[in-house]
């Protein structure tokens, strides 16, 4: 059986066409006429199919339709003909991808279904931020993208790490030739699956208050500008301007002509805007405001709303930085408050904000089934960790594909599978011992209870299988692995911490010393336990536990609601 999860719209009675050998498809210029010169035959998996001018060949046309969405596709199967109709290549690219994914092998037998598959996604554009704080991915990381994302059917990659001297810190100089040569490697990398790269730059920051970046005058924009043009030479054509966590006061010459930092963000970027068209046939660009997060209308957001260009696109996180959930209420009560096209920037996996301590293994969640009707762009800010990042973000191009058909559990299957049928198969007692995150508190409250109850068979036969699954997964040959590996050798620590514990074994300084290590798992079973039986003082607990957990200033959900005007 086929599993439909993915597709938006497919009907079959659950018939095939049978083949001994891989199935031979004509594609040629009388059935490709989507455009002249294609090379979608190459798309094809050459295990499967056989390009073919036989008689024994299946017809397979491949048409241009402009009344297909955006990055939609149309695919009939038929036993005797195929069609694909799409409005743009990448449209063709998942119908192919589709058609690939639904043949079945059994035994020499090629069991092709007679279907009809109508798919589009909920937002045009879906994808990646790298917008975090401290370490960047590797370009080496950065390579393994496009294959990763175009398998996901993500078509948007926003390079924005904190962690690049020339996006932030240095965003009036040129890149130096080394870096630049990775970034154009990439880029090339990400065009051969037809996924967007868009450049963001955060002139708005500066490491002192007084050298910030000058609305009145000409020279820091014409900085600006040449520091575009470098981008622009290898054929960029999608910005962003990034103004988020800076000081947006303004100096007290920008303050007589603007008034307010609404206004000269509004002037800059649209400044950018003007100068990106006069250089480029066909550009985009997105603004990340500094009133980033919260709900509703400000003055800030209101002088955004009257004064930014219109084809500006505008980034929003949700409620707060970290949003535990975004409603259909909260994104209407913002797009009408800017009166933009927004962007979602959706911090999770997104774990800078724990220095090292957290990582989060988990589907995103907690978002609206319609969200896709009032956003236009869907990106998710991963962690410093790319291949521990993978899950959560699988997870997301399922979301980001079709919104209203969402599943998070079966999506967290799904990921966990395409990591690896051994990592799920093991991996699942550590991974919902990590669970918990900004999304989910997952069992801690069965974890208070049973700490208050102190069932120790039971916390011992559930550390026993904590521990038996950390042990697997150290054993597998992943990426992913080796970047999850502190957190497993200390998770194995940990069982053994709290068996000492339960047998009142533990010494003062061997407790000590294991808290020393900060890859602090999801569960919060072990602080319990501290807690109760007194084992630290209240400094102790605050500066050992407390504070490397990090204060839960995302925690807005449950009692801190923004109230219905």
């Amino acid at each position: 059986m086929i599993d439909t999860y993915l597709f938006r719209n497919y009907y079959s009675v659950d018939n095939h066409a049978a083949y001994t050998r891989k199935i031979p498809l004509r594609l040629d210029w009388r059935t490709v006429t989507f455009k002249m010169y294609s090379d979608f035959a190459k798309l094809l998996d050459e295990d499967l199919f056989v390009v073919s001018s036989g008689p024994e060949a299946v017809p397979t046309f491949i048409h241009y339709d402009e009344n297909v969405k955006y990055d939609g596709y149309r695919l009939d199967i038929r036993k005797n003909e195929i069609s694909i109709a799409a409005s743009n290549t990448r449209g063709v690219r998942y119908a192919i991808s589709a058609l690939n994914g639904l043949v079945i092998r059994e035994g020499k037998k090629f069991l092709f279904p007679i279907a009809l598959i109508e798919d589009y996604p909920s937002f045009p554009f879906r994808g990646i931020i790298e917008g975090y704080y401290w370490e960047p991915w590797s370009f080496q990381e950065r390579m393994t993208l496009a294959d990763f994302m175009d398998s996901l059917r993500l078509n948007t990659y926003m390079y924005a790490p904190k962690g690049d001297p020339y996006h932030r810190v240095k965003w009036h100089q040129l890149y130096p030739d080394d870096i630049f040569k990775q970034i154009i490697a990439l880029i090339n990398k990400l065009k051969e699956k037809e996924i967007n790269f868009v450049y963001c730059i955060s002139p708005g920051y500066a490491e002192n208050p007084d050298e910030g970046f000058r609305f009145l005058g000409d020279e820091d924009y014409q900085r600006l500008f040449v520091k575009l043009d470098q981008l622009i030479s290898i054929g960029v054509n999608k910005f962003g301007l990034l103004l988020d966590d800076i000081d947006y006061q303004l100096s007290p010459k920008d303050k007589l002509v603007f008034e307010r930092p609404g206004i000269a963000h509004a002037h800059l970027a649209n400044r950018i805007n003007k100068y990106l068209a006069e250089k480029l046939v066909n550009h985009r660009l997105v603004l990340c405001p500094t009133e980033y997060s919260q709900i509703g209308s400000t003055q800030y957001r209101n002088d955004l709303k009257k004064l930014l260009d219109k084809d500006i696109y505008i980034f929003w996180t949700g409620d707060h930085v970290c949003a535990e959930a975004i409603t259909e209420r909260d994104i209407k009560l913002t797009r009408d408050a800017y009166d933009h096209d927004i962007f979602i920037w959706d911090n999770f996996p997104v774990s800078d904000f724990t220095r090292g301590v957290r990582e989060f293994i988990a589907p995103i969640k907690n978002r609206a089934s319609n969200l896709g009707d009032y956003a236009v762009g869907y990106l998710i800010n991963p962690s410093n960790n790319y291949y521990i990042s993978q899950v959560a973000i699988t997870t997301m191009a399922h979301y980001a594909w079709n919104n209203a058909k969402y599943d998070p559990e079966k999506s967290f299957e799904l990921a966990l599978e395409k990591v690896g049928k051994d990592f799920r198969r093991v991996g699942r007692d550590f991974l919902m011992h990590n669970y918990p995150s900004v999304l989910s508190h997952g069992n801690i409250e069965k974890e208070r209870e049973l700490v208050e109850k102190e069932d120790k068979d039971k916390i011992n036969a559930y550390y026993r299988k904590v521990a038996l699954s950390a042990n697997e997964l150290l054993k597998l040959d992943l990426p992913i692995i080796k970047q999850l590996k502190p957190w497993l050798i200390r998770t194995i620590r940990e069982a053994d911490i709290v068996k000492k514990i339960l047998a009142d074994e533990i010494k003062p300084e061997e407790l000590r010393d294991f808290l020393a290590d900060i890859k602090f798992p999801g569960s919060e079973l072990l602080d319990f336990l501290i807690a109760k039986r007194g084992l630290l003082s209240e400094e102790e607990y605050r500066e050992l536990i407390t504070k490397r957990r990090g204060g839960r200033w995302y925690r807005v959900f449950e009692d801190k609601r923004w109230p219905v005007k």
